[in-house]
């Protein structure tokens, strides 16, 4: 019996021998928060507090009955506008379009006109060069004779010079009718291509110059129907998304997440709530952590990614978790949202968050994810030297222990 109470006891001891043990320990996930994205009616298929969902579900959220239309109608009017500026421009540019063909076609005309009356009268003046010629052969032959008639003395001198005048007068018309004659080619060569060189006249016609004011005005056209129907491309896009965006305004749809739970419900179903207003809070069951309380001096003893084991109280079952951060007293308190409140550490305390393996079967059977609920952590000692050895006869009188129960 003595025997027993010291392997007893032993085995009382052992933990504290081997293991660093925190005297609180319990278990926490973060929470995620659901706001209404605007005004409206809650949907009155809402989530219960305390339902868990094992896999991702999209039920409604929330319904708005008058959603605001006026930068929609605003967009629907200016693209009206848009359109009738442009459909006013096309309609110009067709005026001018066949304005401009009929100035063509009277440039056309005038331009063959000038060069059909020029041809005429290069046609006169080669005539009337023709006939100046044959009058000056015959001037010409008058004087010959006049000067031999003078010689033989039958004829008086003033006959004669009268006759050379004659011949010289014939000779500078015939002059003048082959300078008209150039002239009036050269004319005639600019009028083909489209300018004129009439003292009275322009380089081109009225209806050319009005043609090139219409280039002008063309280009402005254009250049105002491009912008235009810029304008209402970008006015279509935006309304099509104003439009998607109004009818996602109408109902909102809300995409469960899977391995969480419903932790707190702030507002009722079928309730009216405005925007940004919290509607319910889910808790992280895939992610739980167990938060344990440790006495400072062993702050350099725990480290990120050491195992530690963990049993939740009343369960027998021992896992083994990985230690994600550890938190001096002094440190300010955590800002996360958090099922469960942590306390301030006391001072000379530090505060260890150990992350718990995936189990998604024993959340789904406890209840809220075992959230709030008390746990034993434990982290073991490096077995060293006398705590080796103690340890070692620990083990001895407890396994002794065990072999004398069947005699008790």
């Amino acid at each position: 019996m003595a025997l027993g109470i010291i392997a007893l006891s032993g085995w009382a001891l052992l933990p504290y021998v081997t293991y660093r043990i925190a005297p609180s320990a319990f278990v926490n996930a973060e929470l995620m928060r659901v706001t209404a994205p605007f005004a409206g009616q809650l949907s009155p298929d809402l989530p219960r507090k305390g339902e868990y969902f094992q896999r991702t579900r999209l039920v409604p959220l929330v319904e708005t009955h008058s959603p605001d239309r006026r930068h929609l109608m605003d967009l629907d009017q200016q693209l009206a506008v848009s359109t009738k500026r442009a459909e006013l421009a096309r309609r110009q540019l067709d005026e001018i379009a066949e304005l401009d063909r009929k100035l063509r076609e009277r440039s056309e005309d005038y331009r063959s006109g000038v060069v059909a009356r020029l041809s005429h009268e290069i046609g006169e003046t080669e005539a009337e060069k023709g006939g100046c010629l044959a009058e000056a052969r015959q001037r010409n032959d008058v004087a010959g004779r006049m000067e031999r008639l003078v010689k033989l003395g039958i004829s008086s001198q003033i006959r004669s010079a009268e006759a050379q005048a004659s011949q010289e007068a014939t000779a500078t018309r015939c002059q003048m009718a082959e300078e008209r004659l150039q002239r009036l080619k050269t004319e005639l060569e600019s009028a083909e291509k489209g300018i004129y060189l009439r003292g009275d006249a322009n380089d081109v016609p009225s209806s050319q110059q009005q043609r090139e004011r219409l280039v002008l005005r063309r280009q402005e056209l254009e250049t105002d129907l491009l912008q235009n129907c810029s304008r209402s491309a970008q006015l279509a896009t935006e309304i099509a998304e104003e439009r998607a965006r109004l009818e996602r305004l109408g109902h909102y749809d809300l995409s469960l997440p899977a391995a969480h739970v419903v932790w707190s419900v702030a507002a009722s179903p079928g309730s009216m709530v405005i925007e940004g207003q919290s509607v319910f809070d889910f808790a992280d069951c895939e992610h739980r952590f167990i938060v344990a309380e440790l006495p400072e001096r062993d702050f350099e003893k725990i480290k990120a990614g050491d195992a530690a084991a963990v049993r939740l109280l009343g369960s027998r079952e021992w896992k083994t978790g990985q230690v994600r951060q550890t938190r001096g007293s002094a440190a300010y308190a955590d800002d996360r949202l958090l099922a469960a409140r942590v306390p301030r550490p006391d001072p000379g305390s530090i505060t260890v968050e150990i992350s718990l393996p995936r189990d998604e079967t024993s959340a789904d059977r406890s209840g809220f994810c075992d959230i709030g609920r008390q746990a034993e952590v434990r982290f073991e000692r490096p077995a060293t030297g006398l705590l080796q050895l103690i340890s070692g006869q620990l083990k001895w009188l407890t396994a002794g222990l065990a072999l004398d129960q069947p005699f008790l």
